[in-house]
């Protein structure tokens, strides 16, 4: 579904140039999950911006992006966003930058649902209501018409995750998809994003910094630093016999408990 091979990235400025992702290479089949996990600035969330097209012109990419079998690098402005949101689905980090302010939770989510699956007005208002209940938003048939400041953020990061799985995407790239929400709804967002997949054979990159999260629902796990992938292999080999140093040190940072 998914193939990527010597991806490379870097940021030119006036002062220096910055190299954020140098080479990485990884497939993801459908149905399959890939976790990424390594410390902030590792190039994670920039690889992952990369297959989405959504850098910005300051970046130099190289490499290849395939997708279905059709490079993603060559498509214009107009087939990639055919792209965005039905094919490939992206949970962001920061839901204030996704979520316009200016609009209703509800004239987002029907807006985006019609355009990519051609239903009715009722039936995306219909849609969104299902899926905003899915993610525990309370009384979501009267809290469709609010908007984004009136919820906080953990409510407005439950808002984009029903916007974009609403979509039943092929592929979703959760980029620290629970990081604003609390330990009860993680886990049930992270339910229901297993129960989608299980049900749509939908394929899912898990960008985290969570080992114990990653390393519980996906099938490989790679790691990166310093914008390399250090080390690939399934969650087993990668926590019980790591074989890079930088591997070892993060298992090693995961708190124990001791009584």
């Amino acid at each position: 579904m998914l193939s990527v091979r010597n991806l490379d990235v870097q940021f030119a400025s006036k002062e220096n140039t910055v190299h954020a992702v140098k080479g990485i290479s990884y497939t993801i089949s459908p149905g399959e999950s890939l976790g990424i996990v390594g410390e902030s600035g590792s190039g994670k969330s920039v690889s992952a911006m990369a297959i989405m097209g959504l850098l910005p012109p300051t970046a130099t990419i190289s490499g290849d992006i395939d997708f279905n079998g059709q490079s993603l690098r060559d498509l214009s402005n107009k087939d990639y966003r055919r792209i965005r949101g039905k094919k490939i689905g992206y949970i962001f980090q920061n839901p204030l930058a996704a979520l316009n302010p200016v609009f209703t939770v509800g004239n987002q989510m029907i807006e985006t649902i019609q355009i990519h699956h051609g239903v009715t007005k009722p039936e995306a208002r219909d849609l969104a209501i299902d899926y905003l209940n899915k993610v525990k938003i309370t009384d979501a048939h009267q809290r469709i018409d609010d908007y984004p400041h009136q919820f906080s953020l953990g409510m407005c990061q439950r808002i984009m995750i029903a916007m974009t799985l609403s979509m039943k995407p092929e592929l979703l790239i959760a980029d620290e998809p629970t990081a604003s929400l609390d330990v009860t709804t993680q886990k049930e967002i992270l339910a229901l994003m297993d129960e989608l997949t299980a049900e749509t054979n939908m394929a899912m990159m898990f960008i985290s910094h969570d080992l114990a999260v990653v390393s519980e629902r996906c099938d490989t796990v790679g790691v990166m630093h310093l914008g390399t992938m250090v080390e690939m292999g399934t969650p087993k080999d990668i926590f019980t016999s790591p074989k890079n140093d930088y591997t070892r040190t993060l298992i090693d940072a995961i708190p124990k408990i001791s009584f």
